[in-house]
């Protein structure tokens, strides 16, 4: 678990540095609504390098301290203090944990998930707790549906309502994030959402390119656009130079920076609201680099 670190130093009188890598969804198909409100779903997931960063202390008491360098995220919605709850139960130990948010929120990118799985897995070192990784996993569905793929940390085939992984080839394709200042909540989303008509699951493939390329949208795109017309704006506005897609149920477009015509123009012209991100997909989570 030593990959997840800035440096090898067990010095508890010192923050240790851990990193938390954002995704993107390459599509995202909808196949049914669970009668506990979740839905069933198929997605291919990619570990992009774009990291939040979790820095983690002992403390001398048996307090769990969680700060974070912005405002926007509350108690209530705090997956990383949730996840230090979960795994130190019961453990009479404290920690610090300070959060540097580099992955937008509500951007679809998977930033809370990540943050909740990389304190799991690394509260698991720091106090040398020993769980397994499909005991993490478990503490992570209870935190959220996607916390669980960050934990197994490759790419994945996705289904169930985010909890069934199998192993997915994808290259290392360097792509573009465009990023508005708009935060979309993932159940706000999913609420509106409404099946048409029964849709024909996709079959499991081990490689992103044995998907139809007109199979590889998201079925949430036009709820999306429809709710945020600004980001319906940026979307036309990007189609004059590639094929945006939309990443999961956030705000976040993407493209692959090899398909995207006059990347120097978008920049040129772009709205001052939006931020440009160029990034590279991973095939794994820094936390198995090292294993």
């Amino acid at each position: 678990m030593d990959g997840l670190t800035k440096n090898n130093s067990k010095d508890s009188s010192s923050f240790q540095r851990f990193f938390a890598p954002a995704k993107i969804n390459l599509f995202l198909k909808i196949l049914s609504k669970r009668t506990d409100g979740y839905h069933c779903l198929q997605s291919a997931f990619q570990l992009i390098d774009l990291y939040d960063e979790i820095h983690l202390k002992k403390r001398e008491d048996n307090k769990i301290i969680v700060k974070y360098n912005v405002k926007s995220i509350k108690r209530e919605n705090d997956l990383c203090l949730k996840a230090a709850n979960l795994i130190l139960n019961d453990c009479n130990v404290g920690v610090d944990i300070m959060v540097k948010k580099n992955i937008p929120i509500g951007g679809g990118l998977g930033g809370g998930s990540s943050d909740a799985a990389t304190t799991l897995i690394a509260l698991n070192e720091l106090f040398n707790l020993n769980y397994e990784k499909k005991k993490l996993m478990s503490f992570g569905l209870a935190l959220g549906a996607d916390v669980p793929f960050f934990i197994n940390g490759i790419n994945a085939w996705v289904e169930g309502i985010g909890e069934k992984l199998s192993p997915i080839s994808i290259g290392d394709n360097e792509y573009l994030l465009f990023i508005p200042n708009i935060s979309i909540s993932t159940q706000s989303i999913f609420k509106d959402f409404k099946l048409t008509k029964k849709p024909i699951p996709l079959k499991i493939a081990t490689s992103i390119n044995d998907v139809a390329q007109d199979q590889l949208h998201n079925d949430l795109h036009d709820n999306i656009l429809e709710k945020y017309p600004k980001l319906g704006e940026l979307f036309n506005w990007l189609k004059k130079y590639g094929e945006p897609k939309i990443t999961g149920t956030g705000s976040t477009l993407f493209m692959k920076s090899n398909n995207v015509k006059d990347i120097k123009e978008i920049y040129k012209k772009k709205s001052r609201d939006i931020k440009i991100i160029r990034v590279r997909g991973l095939s794994v989570h820094p936390h198995l680099l090292t294993d």
